[in-house]
């Protein structure tokens, strides 16, 4: 409990960061980012042993809650996700809740496809059930539920956000959409899409990728910057609005 406390305090100092620039508060945001920057060196030279993040008093199995803070907070590097990922392997402690940040943590460490394999793992037996078509507050009900558990909470559906943001890849870059990125990760899915309403209005993404080739139809409002980016990795060529591109680097844009 002590890291993940840690974790969230950590997450707050960069919502409060983001929201004192966007305030026009620089002195507040600096602030900020200064104890943030303490702390992402700190947490890293106390939690880290070099395989997880776990607190030395701790004697229990490792938690992957704390390792999807991590890299969800950004206080995990790219060094250390290999580890991580053995960890995700493995351990099954988070809650219905709690597993929406195991499943970002995978999308953004770069693992799609085990991503989703995971998460249809874990949210089977509630899909499955065909008393409910809504999700439970925890993994079961009745006996299997925290204090009896109700049927139908919002707090397990954070998956969805995952994949409308990491799969379909629609993402707003700056406060209010004014620049948004669609930048889907698609693993082995073969076709997706998702709707998203923002206050500039409806931005859209849907994909298409088998056969070799990989087609992404997508749609902001007027006046949106938007960058489009898709995988780079084996794509030799690329069609836009009628114009062909070479690739480079490892994203497309």
């Amino acid at each position: 409990m002590l890291p993940m406390y840690n974790l969230w305090y950590y997450i707050a100092l960069d919502g409060m960061e983001r929201m004192a620039r966007e305030l026009d508060k620089p002195a507040d945001a600096a602030q900020f980012a200064a104890a943030r920057a303490r702390m992402h060196t700190a947490f890293n030279a106390r939690f880290w042993n070099g395989r997880s993040y776990r607190d030395t008093a701790y004697k229990g199995k490792t938690d992957d809650r704390t390792q999807a803070l991590a890299v969800v907070s950004g206080i995990a590097g790219p060094e250390k996700y290999p580890a991580i990922m053995k960890i995700f392997a493995q351990e099954r402690h988070a809650s219905p809740y709690m597993e929406k940040y195991v499943f970002e943590a995978m999308f953004r460490m770069g693992y799609p496809d085990e991503a989703l394999a995971r998460h249809k793992e874990r949210f089977a037996d509630m899909v499955n059930d065909n008393r409910f078509t809504t999700l439970f507050e925890g993994w079961g009900i009745g006996e299997k539920g925290f204090g009896g558990g109700t049927v139908n909470h919002a707090w397990s559906g954070g998956g969805l956000t995952v994949l409308g943001q990491y799969l379909c890849g629609i993402e707003p870059l700056s406060p209010g959409y004014d620049t948004v990125r669609i930048m889907p990760r698609p693993g082995k899915i073969e076709e997706a899409s998702a709707t998203v309403p923002s206050v500039k209005g409806l931005i859209r993404s849907a994909f298409v990728n088998r056969n070799g080739r990989f087609r992404l139809d997508a749609e902001t409002p007027a006046g949106t910057a938007t960058i489009i980016a898709i995988p780079a990795k084996k794509i030799k060529r690329i069609i836009l609005n009628g114009s062909w591109h070479t690739p480079k680097g490892n994203t497309a844009r």
